[in-house]
């Protein structure tokens, strides 16, 4: 956690880095310009056991709340291989036709869109 901290709190390199920084925000609509600060501040309190807990719950192997997305893309000239390979998909899935009503559904965390100033 702390070489993660030392890196966020890089100064930027010159000048176009930190444009880029600010442009991001507002490109994104975000506008969160105290970002690196929030997330430090985030890390500063992150407990290893927190951290173990989550891994545990989440991300390893057979993890009681793991999820996963598999993502196939065809091409128009092979529609036959994507028919026989709806067939093979195992249940419970869920097929997204449409991807930006899909994205526009999920929740964002709070740091994104408009809450700006939401404490981490």
């Amino acid at each position: 956690v702390t070489a993660l901290i030392d890196m966020k709190l890089e100064k930027h390199k010159n000048l176009s880095e930190e444009s880029w920084f600010y442009w991001g925000e507002i490109q994104d609509g975000t506008l969160k310009f105290n970002r690196i600060e929030a997330e430090v501040a985030a890390l500063r309190e992150l407990k290893k056991e927190e951290l173990i807990e989550f891994f545990d719950e989440y991300i390893k192997v057979d993890a009681p709340k793991k999820k996963s997305m598999s993502i196939c893309v065809y091409g128009s000239q092979h529609l036959k291989e994507m028919a026989s390979d709806k067939d093979k998909v195992v249940s419970p899935f869920i097929e997204i036709e449409d991807i930006v009503g899909f994205r526009k559904s999920q929740p964002l965390y709070g740091s994104l869109k408009g809450c700006s100033q939401m404490k981490l």
